[in-house]
């Protein structure tokens, strides 16, 4: 990636004349990437295409329909097609994998000249820019797992029967093999991201905001960059939720309600690239305070609860306890 980025035009938004000239080049590379991702499509759906015409559908009308047809001499030999179902899965959970997610590449917005860009000044602050890319190796570890098991079964050396193994065996395969084609398309849409690393655990997701439609006049909204935090804790955490309200206010950071479907709190914050720095280092400001208020809090609350215990297990007086109190500086700023 960064022999790659060498040679992709650096970006400048420092004056109107730099800022339109870098959206025309991130246009641009948008628009050639999304062609490359059409063209890729066309190309594996081809292939498929191609192997169902020209291998699969003579072998199912030598095999199947021969048999239906010809009620004479039913012990004659059809002509065999050795790997039938390993070739079939191979070139099936391929192309489905392929397509998903090169349509999903083609509507990330993010293009070489911005990588470029991002990484820079992500490294100007002290962090790093990376892409997480996680399907790709779920997918390649999964489907050779369901491709070596169909290799033994093309070739003889795993029968089936009618006893419960045998049947549990097929079932469990089955099972197998949907979630060898639907959990590395969850992955693409999941985990491959473009994020900053804060720390282990701790990172920031960049999302493009980016209006493809051509503009002439000077709209520095047109480009922008949503960052969001790694999750912080359920909407049902009162505590948690207070705490949140409170760092999203003081450092004036988006704040939406989060849905059935995600019901984790998350920081959020908006840049355009221009103040790109400044407004990701307040995130990560906001995951500081998160962190020192949020996790003094839950320890704070489970020394309290740990120490008050024994006193209601031995029946001390309740006078005793006065001074096991809770303390939480961030909530008496």
């Amino acid at each position: 990636m960064r022999n790659s980025l060498k040679s992709v035009a650096e970006l400048n938004f420092e004056d109107e004349q730099g800022y339109l000239a870098s959206v025309k080049t991130i246009r641009s590379e948008y628009v050639k990437k999304a062609l490359k991702s059409a063209v890729y499509i066309s190309i594996v759906i081809s292939v498929a295409i191609s192997y169902l015409l020209y291998a699969y559908l003579p072998y199912i009308k030598v095999n199947f329909f021969n048999k239906l047809l010809i009620t004479e001499n039913p012990s004659s030999e059809t002509a065999g097609f050795p790997l039938n179902l390993t070739i079939s899965w191979a070139l099936f959970s391929t192309c489905i994998f392929l397509v998903i997610y090169f349509v999903r590449l083609g509507q990330v917005k993010f293009t070489p000249s911005l990588i470029k860009y991002i990484k820079k000044e992500t490294k100007y602050a002290g962090f790093e820019f990376i892409q997480k890319i996680e399907s790709v190796g779920i997918f390649i570890i999964l489907t050779a797992v369901s491709i070596a098991i169909f290799f033994y079964i093309d070739t003889r050396l795993i029968q089936f029967n009618d006893t419960f193994w045998s049947l549990f065996f097929q079932y469990s395969f089955f099972a197998y093999l949907l979630v060898n084609l639907i959990l590395p398309i969850i992955l693409i849409y999941r985990n491959d991201k473009f994020v900053i690393k804060v720390k282990d655990n701790v990172f920031v997701l960049c999302e493009l905001h980016y209006k493809v439609r051509k503009k002439k006049s000077y709209d520095p909204n047109l480009l922008g960059i949503i960052l969001t935090s790694n999750r912080l804790c359920s909407k049902f955490d009162q505590s948690g939720k207070f705490i949140y309200s409170k760092i999203s206010e003081d450092r004036w950071l988006i704040r939406n309600e989060p849905s059935t479907i995600k019901p984790f709190l998350h920081f959020e914050e908006y840049s355009v690239p221009l103040n790109f720095q400044k407004q990701f280092l307040n995130i990560v400001l906001a995951l500081n305070d998160w962190e020192n208020n949020y996790i003094s809090n839950f320890n704070s609350m489970n020394y309290y609860f740990s120490n008050t215990f024994p006193y209601h297990k031995y029946g001390t007086k309740p006078e005793e306890k006065s001074d096991h109190l809770i303390y939480l500086k961030f909530l008496n700023r």
